[in-house]
């Protein structure tokens, strides 16, 4: 009874199947170095398990700010970005009023809203995936007290137009910008603005697509004041104190390995989607993630083809305008070709 409106409920879901290649979670698909590992070890077993870590996390955040190059005053941390986003929607302005997004885009804002019943305002992209003026002023004159943008933008891949994000942020609306897979675009990242008092911009990044998806750290970059008070009524210990550890020894002494994989990830991107166009019964659009979207002539049959060959995309075909679409996350180069090969087969 106290549960029956969760029954029909929209739940966050993710592809589970079993599979040898696994291209459908936008994961970095390297493992870190042994030696890295070596220290993590050493690390975690100097841990005192039988206490709570450091509620301010401020070493942790002084590791952050300089992988960011912020100041540590400018962060609070999550147990991953969905604890973050989940904050926001419940503590940003009033309850009654709205919390808006594009579709398609990351369903957690989606799912953080409906949880406490908070109304949601969602607007279509273009048909190139991209913010349209008129739907924007549209979703904005019903409101909304805080809008959330993922930019590069989850599932298709793109980054947003800028201006248009700071022309909502214009209208009093506290303006979320989801920088998940910053890392792996030339884009101009919203860093700069979100520092800025009175700006109502604020970025959140996640430790989750460059080689760390298991630890669970999400990063809120904002100004101080923001900052503050995110910290007030985050729960306590939210990060866990292994977590904070591995974090920090692979932002110092794995940071250049991590970036040497980003900069492979995204050779690797360019290199597949100039193949695939070469497909003549598949579109492929930009990306500037770890991912690429393709739209194919039948999703679902391709998807369970790939599957059989023991490969895990992932079927975006569900989402509204993506009919026909497959997400398929860059793995490692000799994966990479087996997918293309395998496509090419079924296609």
């Amino acid at each position: 009874m106290f549960l029956d409106r969760f029954k029909s409920f929209k739940e966050y879901k993710t592809e589970t199947t079993p599979c040898k290649i696994k291209l459908s979670s936008n994961e970095l698909p390297f493992e870190l170095s042994e030696d890295l590992k070596e220290k993590i070890a050493k690390a975690v077993s100097k841990i005192p398990f039988e206490r709570y870590p450091d509620p301010t996390y401020n070493q942790l955040k002084e590791i952050l700010a300089n992988f960011y190059g912020v100041s540590p005053e400018n962060i609070t941390v999550g147990n991953g970005s969905d604890e973050l986003i989940d904050i926001l929607i419940k503590a940003v302005g009033d309850l009654k009023n709205p919390v808006m997004y594009p579709v398609p885009t990351f369903p957690m804002y989606q799912v953080s809203a409906d949880i406490i019943n908070r109304p949601k305002v969602e607007f279509f992209l273009d048909e190139n995936f991209q913010l349209d003026k008129e739907k924007l002023d549209e979703a904005i004159s019903k409101n909304p007290h805080l809008a959330f943008f993922a930019s590069p933008n989850n599932p298709t891949g793109n980054s947003f137009n800028k201006e248009l994000i700071k022309y909502t942020a214009s209208k009093n609306i506290f303006t979320v910008v989801d920088e998940a897979y910053i890392n792996f675009s030339n884009k101009e990242s919203f860093l700069k603005e979100a520092l800025e008092p009175d700006n109502n911009i604020v970025v959140i990044r996640t430790l989750s697509k460059i080689g760390l998806a298991s630890i669970r750290l999400g990063v809120l970059i904002a100004d101080k004041e923001t900052v503050k008070i995110i910290d007030k009524i985050r729960p306590p210990f939210n990060v866990t104190y292994p977590t904070a550890e591995i974090a920090k020894i692979v932002l110092t002494e794995g940071r250049k390995e991590i970036e040497e994989k980003i900069n492979i990830v995204k050779e690797e991107r360019d290199r597949i989607i100039g193949e695939l166009k070469e497909i003549k019964s598949i579109k492929v659009y930009p990306s500037d993630a770890n991912f690429y979207l393709i739209k194919v002539e039948n999703a679902n049959e391709i998807h369970k083809k790939l599957i059989e060959k023991g490969i895990l995309t992932r079927n975006m075909s569900h989402l509204p305008n993506m009919e026909n679409c497959l997400r398929v996350s860059v793995g490692k180069p000799e994966e990479n070709d087996v997918f293309i090969k395998a496509l090419k087969e079924i296609v």
